[in-house]
């Protein structure tokens, strides 16, 4: 009876020993840009996530009895959509990719698909005089393509790396924390380098401004060209600190 009340006892820790690690949205909402204007036109955008889940368990000996749940399928899905919508004029969400025809039945001007591609996160327990320093480090890639109805026009992959480090607290909990803040300083950084790269495209510029209809009527004033200047910062949190 003894020996099956402490079997259940250590289930019942080993159940309690599982911490999910908190993630945040974390879009990059400071995205350099050359372009000093949004991309023109509506582009339908599909994320897809999956695989950004993996059960973290520490290395070495300290807290190695603890795992943490690690799931931001739907943080990196949000965080890409704020993301993309600070550069593209009209951003509509589709549920899977549409085809050249369905584009221009729609009458959006491309495809934006990004991917999650691997996530590896990592923890270890540095022993203090009276808790453990948990050190974690995410690194997190991503590719984007971008399609239009004469074909693609950008196709690019990511990577993004972060580090936090944190106490782990009563029974190693804290090292949850420490996790999910390494995760959105990844996120931050493989979404900025994504941002830069759809924004700065030349091919995609120069067809979103190509496609634009063109003026109407024999008096109507040119379209006018893009507004280009160099090392232009878009700060959407602030546009007043916008530099371009």
């Amino acid at each position: 009876m003894y020996r099956v009340l402490t079997i259940a006892a250590v289930g019942l820790m080993l159940v309690a020993c599982a911490y999910q690690a908190p993630v945040g949205v974390s879009p990059n909402l400071n995205v350099y840009s050359s372009y000093g204007d949004k991309l023109p036109g509506t582009f339908a955008l599909f994320v897809s996530s999956d695989g950004f889940v993996q059960d973290v368990k520490p290395t070495g000996l300290s807290c190695s009895y603890h795992h943490f749940p690690l799931d931001v399928q739907a943080q990196f899905k949000e965080s890409v959509v704020k993301t993309v919508q600070q550069l593209v004029e009209n951003v509509e969400v589709v549920d899977q990719p549409l085809s050249g025809s369905e584009l221009a039945a729609s009458g959006k001007r491309g495809m934006i698909v990004v991917r999650a591609d691997t996530m590896v996160a990592r923890i270890q327990f540095i022993p203090g005089f009276w808790t453990a320093t948990g050190d974690a480090n995410v690194d997190l890639s991503a590719n984007m393509t971008v399609d239009t109805q004469g074909g693609r026009l950008l196709g690019t992959t990511a990577e993004g790396t972060g580090n936090a480090t944190g106490e782990a607290g009563q029974l190693c909990g804290g090292g949850a924390n420490v996790i999910g803040q390494a995760t959105e300083k990844a996120m931050k950084q493989l979404l900025g380098q994504l941002g830069e790269r759809l924004s700065n495209s030349p091919r995609l510029r120069g067809t979103a401004y190509e496609a634009s209809p063109p003026p109407l009527g024999p008096d109507a004033a040119p379209a006018a060209p893009p507004r280009r200047a160099s090392h232009c910062v878009r700060v959407v949190t602030d546009p007043s600190q916008t530099q371009c």
